[in-house]
């Protein structure tokens, strides 16, 4: 039998509970809506194609030289490349650094996304007298799938490729290395060049399994709870706090930084493992990507093609991320970033060009209108685009 005190106290409970979640995050101030009718001037829809591995990210050194040449591996980071980069990186030069010799001829970096301009910043970092050249059948980073990503902190998809407890521990390894070197970046008074910054991120009130089931507490804390703070997207709600790495800012940063430490840039396509094993280098490092698939033959990856369409910025207090998804389950994400506000998303598996079709245009269209209506608190309207759920993005 339940005493009085006993009842007295669980109904307290429950009443801290539900003004727990009814208090207004941001002690009350409301955000500035995006403007969905505002898109950018330039090139506001893109498309990607994410390099999705079902078993995780391949960052391991090859056992059977290549002809000779010692062989690394980072790629299959899916939507999670720019949040992975810097922390893959970092294992990257823990595994090539015992390789380098008197005898070692310089090594060789593939690909200028994210991951393969990280992997040859860290390893100029850390090695600073070894010659290093990057290459990548295109030196236009518009052309990477980097280029067209949002740039949040968030492992998005990795849930799903590591499960167990000790997988958990490998995934947590790569997220606090990179944000040791995000914060270091942050910290390093010059974040502004860098693109990066620190920015709220905003979600319904329901589990993120990224940020929830494989991002380590002391790397994402636990969020906040309740009430969003929109006009309309006003219902319960959690505040995360992450951080944002824009790709056009970045990217071209982080070039200008090779090229003033004398780390060589150059065009050169590869078809085979053998043009990869003709190189002058004696170690190389793979930050293909989904190119990985021909090139080395890796027919685990998949490929995870995208849309999202940048808005202009209307408010300097648009300083915010939105994901997560809609009330139904939708997939639907806003960043706001330093000079504009992408939208998105969408994930079509097993679609590997990058190349606008006419039945993009209706998809571009959903993207913009499932932002209204999630904006405009009628989130449980939203219509899926593809396959993707809300924890894809």
């Amino acid at each position: 039998m339940i005493s009085r005190r006993e009842l007295v106290t669980g109904v307290a409970a429950l009443v801290a509970h539900a003004n727990a979640k009814s208090a207004a995050l941001r002690n009350g101030e409301i955000l500035p809506d995006p403007d969905f009718t505002q898109l950018r001037d330039k090139n506001p829809y893109l498309i990607g194609v994410r390099p999705y591995r079902p078993t995780g990210v391949r960052l391991e050194l090859v056992p059977e030289p290549l002809n000779g040449k010692r062989l690394v591996h980072n790629y299959g980071h899916g939507g999670a490349g720019i949040t992975l980069s810097w922390g893959c990186a970092s294992v990257v030069c823990d595994l090539v650094q015992p390789l380098v010799t008197k005898d070692t001829t310089g090594i060789a970096v593939l690909g200028t996304g994210m991951v393969g301009l990280t992997a040859a910043t860290e390893l100029q970092r850390k090695l600073p007298k070894v010659p290093i050249t990057v290459y990548a059948k295109s030196l236009d980073l518009s052309t990477t799938v980097s280029w067209v990503a949002g740039g949040q902190f968030e492992p998005s998809g990795m849930q799903r490729c590591y499960t167990t407890p000790e997988q958990k521990k490998v995934v947590g390894d790569y997220l606090r290395r990179a944000r040791d070197r995000i914060v270091e970046i942050q910290n390093g008074g010059k974040r502004q060049q860098y693109g990066v910054a620190v920015r709220n991120n905003y979600t319904v009130d329901r589990e993120v399994p990224a940020l929830d089931v494989v991002t380590p507490r002391d790397v994402i804390a636990a969020p906040k709870k309740g009430k969003l703070p929109f006009a309309k997207l006003n219902g319960a709600g959690r505040e995360y706090q992450t951080y944002l790495m824009t790709p056009a800012i970045i990217m071209p940063k982080l070039v200008e930084d090779l090229r003033a430490a004398n780390v060589k840039l150059e065009e050169r396509a590869f078809e085979t493992p053998d043009d990869v094993a003709k190189l002058p280098q004696s170690i190389i490092v793979n930050c293909t990507g989904y190119g990985s698939k021909k090139l080395f033959g890796d027919e685990t990856l998949i490929a995870q093609r995208g849309h999202n369409v940048v808005l202009k910025k209307t408010d300097d207090k648009q300083f915010y991320f939105f994901s997560g998804g809609c009330e139904n389950g939708v997939i639907a994400y806003t960043f706001c970033r330093q000079d504009d506000i992408v939208i998105g998303g969408t994930l079509q598996p097993n679609l590997d060009s990058p190349a606008r079709v006419p039945e993009d245009d209706a998809i571009f269209a959903r993207l913009l209108s499932n932002g209204q209506a999630l904006f405009g608190g009628q989130g449980m309207t939203c219509v899926a685009t593809s396959a993707a759920t809300a924890d894809h993005h």
